[in-house]
């Protein structure tokens, strides 16, 4: 294990930029793996406690072209991978994902000092947009996912996509909210 210290102390200064894209990925995979264990479990909390599953959540319809889908597709299916209560699940398992990814990557992946209430108003604008982005992306293929696969492997297959297409966009947005250093005074 001290070699491996050694070995990082020297690699980091030297490659900075692909040294914080290994812990920005690392963090990524370990908030991924929360997702999927919180995404295994609260839909079905949902579906046992509530009647939210039995209710559709089909959100901002887009039709163009052959696309016709909705942002936000979360249509009654008879279990818990449906309906408001699916969604809800969604929802919650991807703010409590950020709340535990925004200090890991700004203060350990960035080191950033920069003034934080900034960097949290242009995470949760970035957020926003790309789970928009990413839930449209979702309505395209989550449809495909969920005829052919039971639901273990649905989520699998849903966390991990959807994670992977968050993480491609989200590595140069953090370094644009993320300054290194101090915060410079004006």
């Amino acid at each position: 294990m001290e070699k491996i210290k050694e070995w990082w102390q020297s690699f980091a200064p030297k490659h900075k930029l692909i040294a914080q894209f290994i812990k920005f990925y690392a963090f990524s995979m370990l908030v991924t793996l929360f997702q999927y264990l919180i995404l295994t479990f609260l839909p079905g909390v949902f579906y046992r406690f509530t009647d939210w599953c039995e209710m559709p959540c089909q959100l901002v319809h887009l039709a163009f072209g052959l696309v016709d889908t909705y942002v936000f597709n979360y249509p009654v299916t008879g279990d818990a991978t449906g309906g408001m209560g699916y969604f809800a699940a969604f929802a919650i398992t991807l703010f409590l994902a950020q709340c535990i990814n925004f200090p890991m990557q700004r203060n350990i992946t960035f080191h950033s000092e920069g003034n934080i209430y900034y960097q949290i108003m242009w995470y949760a604008i970035a957020f926003v947009l790309i789970t928009v982005t990413c839930s449209f992306l979702m309505g395209l293929y989550v449809p495909v996912c969920r005829r052919f696969f039971p639901p273990a492997v649905y989520n699998i297959l849903i966390t991990v996509i959807n994670g992977g297409v968050q993480m491609v966009i989200y590595f140069p947005i953090y370094k644009i909210i993320f300054p290194e250093g101090e915060e410079k005074q004006g």
